[in-house]
């Protein structure tokens, strides 16, 4: 039977059947094989026993060379029988070979009351053809895996021993050829019997087997179109989140845009509200910015504001806080978990980094560079509309920081005091 392999294809039904059958062959003669060689030691010590036994009644040199010629038949048998030679003898079929050898077995046994007849009395005849009727029963258990097996090896020895209690013309011994005859044919049908119920044990442990190797295909290509699936899967989840992400970042600037600060903010009112968490906004914008767009052209403009998105990002060092473009040149820095005094200094530090960079900027009516303003607003959430509320306080600070001359950061607290 072959492995599976690693992309199985399905299996006809006919090709099932003809498998297993191959498969019952195969197991019957691997069986056949293991009680040749098996037997083989047995039955030389047997005829050895036979030869030293009757060598006082026979010629030792007739009985040595029977005993000689069966050891060579036996032991060519048992190279013929190595299990190596077992898918050979399947795919080529010489197995007339060790049929051969099989009943030149039974003709060596056969043909051993000749060796010793003209020497012994009928008495120690009786031995020698019952010695010779044993040899033959044992063939029907030892090869009743195969009947051309038990044929080959039984039939000349048994023929043989009729013949000679046949040839004897004594009464007694004919009836002990009919006994053996009676004997011999019920042996047979116990054989048929007990190799047929050896037959489809052999089927069911092959058929066994074989759909063992057909579920093992199965759940090999299940498997296979499982992590099939998945793999589409996963890579549907993975277009999904990059689109996610594509939607949820600015183009120019490679942070949050509007709709993703949106969503977040709520997302931010609400845990700040459940968890009575300060929640802190930068609003901040370029100075003079559309100056210098006309003064330096639309290409300098955007390189302004990444640079100034580049700014605020390296001032966003904690996970939860969130840098984003939410207008032309407006940003905003969402701050969680973060107290004003902080947003304030975090927003002071952008600032002053950012005019550090001295961009150009001969359109300013502040300075030579590019500045930026800010303002800060932080509340701790009463209700979960207070996102809104947070907007407008950072805007009216970021207002402020405008009207008091740009390049600054104010303070909701401020636009707060001033107004009471």
């Amino acid at each position: 039977m072959n492995a599976p392999s690693s992309s199985p294809a399905p299996v006809d039904a006919n090709d099932s059947l003809h498998e297993a059958r191959a498969g019952v062959r195969r197991e019957q003669w691997l069986l056949l094989l293991g009680s040749v060689r098996g037997a083989t030691l047995p039955t030389l010590l047997i005829g050895a026993l036979f030869a030293l036994f009757y060598a006082q009644y026979a010629p030792v040199p007739r009985l040595l060379t029977w005993w000689l010629t069966l050891a060579a038949v036996l032991g060519l048998r048992h190279w013929v029988a190595r299990p190596a030679d077992a898918g050979v003898a399947l795919r080529r079929g010489p197995t007339w070979l060790l049929h051969v050898l099989l009943f030149a077995t039974g003709l060596l046994w056969g043909v051993a009351p000749a060796a010793v007849l003209p020497g012994i009395d009928d008495t120690l005849l009786v031995t020698v053809v019952l010695l010779g009727a044993g040899m033959a029963l044992a063939a029907f258990s030892a090869y009743s895996v195969s009947l051309a097996a038990v044929t080959a090896q039984a039939l000349p020895l048994a023929l043989a021993n009729l013949a000679v209690l046949t040839l004897t013309r004594d009464p007694a011994h004919y009836a002990l050829a009919a006994a053996l005859a009676l004997l011999y044919v019920h042996q047979g049908v116990v054989m048929v019997q007990a190799r047929g119920v050896l037959e489809r044990q052999i089927r069911l442990r092959v058929e066994n087997a074989l759909l063992a190797q057909q579920l093992s295909q199965q759940a090999e290509k299940t498997a296979a179109e499982l992590e099939r699936r998945m793999e589409v899967e996963r890579s549907l989840r993975a277009s999904r989140d990059r689109a996610e992400r594509l939607s949820g970042i600015d183009a120019l600037t490679d942070i949050a845009n509007r709709r993703y600060f949106d969503n977040r903010l709520k997302q931010e009112v609400s845990r700040a509200f459940r968890e009575r968490a300060p929640l802190s906004l930068v609003l901040c914008d370029i100075d003079f910015f559309k100056q210098y767009n006309d003064t330096y052209g639309h290409q300098r403009g955007d390189e302004c504001l990444k640079l100034f998105a580049r700014t605020l990002v390296s001032y966003c060092r904690r996970g939860g806080d969130l840098p984003a473009r939410v207008g032309g040149e407006e940003f905003a820095v969402l701050l969680p978990h973060t107290e004003h005094a902080a947003a304030l200094r975090l927003a002071d530090l952008a600032r002053a980094a950012f005019d550090a960079l001295e961009v150009e900027h001969l359109g300013s009516k502040l300075k030579p560079n590019v500045t930026a303003s800010f303002g800060v607003a932080t509340s701790i959430p009463t209700h979960l509309d207070a996102g809104d509320a947070l907007v407008r306080a950072a805007d009216q600070a970021l207002y402020l920081a405008k009207s008091r001359g740009r390049n600054q950061v104010a303070s909701a607290d401020e636009v707060e005091s001033r107004a009471n």
